[in-house]
C-alpha cells in the first residue's frame, strides 16, 4: 500500500540548477504547484521505493533528469538513490527491472513541505532507444518520518509503481497521478568509441583503450563488450576517429 502525504497550503517555489545542458525534452510533467490536492506524493523511505515510467519516441543520449522532492523532516536532508532502469513487462504488468543504466546519489535539498527540483546530470554515455520503456526509480534507507517525498505533478497522469512493504517486490501503480519527472537528451545514441563522452573520438579515447588492454569486464574501453580490450576494440575506435 503506497504511503502518501497530502497538504493544502500556500505554494513555495525553489529551483536548483545543476548545470546548463542544451537538449531536447524526451518526457515531462507539470510541476507540483496548484493542483487540486495541494502538495502531495509517495514517500521514499526504507519500506518503499517509487518508480515513474517514460518512453522515448526517437533515439537519444541522456543528458539530465529533473525531479521535484519535498521532505518529511525540517532539519535533515535524507539521502536518496536515483536510478535509470529498463522495463520488465510480464503480460500486462510493467514494473522496473533490475538492470540499471545510470545512477545518482543525492541528499535532497528540500526541508519540510517546500518542494525543490533536483537536477541530475548524465555524463553523456547512456543511450535511450526509440520505442523502449524506461523507469526512473527513487529509493532510500531513511526511516519513515524523516524521508523524501517524490511530488506528484499538479495535473496529468503517467504510469508509476511502488514496492511492496518488503521494499523489494514491485507492484504497478497504474496510470494514476503523474510523478514530477522531466527527462532530457541529445538526439542519437552515444558513440561507444567515445569512451570519455566528450563528443569526439581522439587520442584521449585511444589512451583509454591502450591503458585498459587485456581482460576487462564491464570496462568502457571494451567497445564490443566481449570482456576484453584488444585489437577488435582498437579497430572500432580507429574507424570512428573524428579528431
Amino acid at each position: 500500500m503506497r504511503e502518501l502525504r497530502y497538504k493544502k497550503s500556500a505554494f513555495f517555489f525553489s529551483l536548483a540548477i545543476a548545470g546548463i545542458v542544451v537538449a531536447e525534452v524526451i518526457h515531462t510533467t507539470a510541476n507540483p504547484f496548484g493542483g487540486f490536492f495541494g502538495l502531495w506524493g509517495p514517500d521514499v523511505f526504507v519500506g518503499q521505493s517509487v518508480g515513474g515510467r517514460f518512453s522515448a519516441n526517437s533515439d537519444y543520449t541522456l543528458s539530465q533528469v529533473k525531479i521535484w522532492f519535498m521532505n518529511n523532516s525540517s532539519s535533515i536532508h535524507p539521502a536518496v538513490k536515483i536510478t535509470l532502469r529498463t522495463d520488465h513487462t510480464s503480460g500486462s504488468v510493467s514494473v522496473p527491472s533490475n538492470t540499471i543504466l545510470a545512477e545518482w546519489n543525492i541528499n535532497i535539498q528540500a526541508l519540510g513541505w517546500n518542494p525543490v527540483q533536483e537536477v541530475l546530470v548524465s555524463n553523456g554515455g547512456v543511450g535511450l532507444q526509440a520505442g523502449q520503456k524506461y523507469w526512473i526509480v527513487a529509493q532510500s534507507n531513511s526511516p519513515s518520518g524523516v524521508n523524501a517525498i517524490w511530488n506528484f505533478a499538479s495535473v496529468g497522469n503517467t504510469f508509476s509503481a511502488t514496492t511492496m512493504p518488503n521494499g523489494v517486490t514491485w507492484q504497478p501503480g497504474g496510470s494514476g497521478a503523474a510523478l514530477t519527472l522531466t527527462v532530457e537528451g541529445n538526439p542519437g545514441l552515444p558513440n561507444p568509441a567515445d569512451i570519455n563522452h566528450d563528443g569526439l573520438v581522439n587520442g584521449s579515447d585511444l589512451a583509454a583503450v591502450l591503458s585498459a588492454w587485456g581482460i576487462c569486464a564491464n570496462c568502457p574501453a571494451d567497445i564490443n563488450h566481449d570482456g576484453q580490450v584488444d585489437g577488435v576494440d582498437l579497430a572500432a575506435l580507429l574507424s570512428a576517429w573524428s579528431a
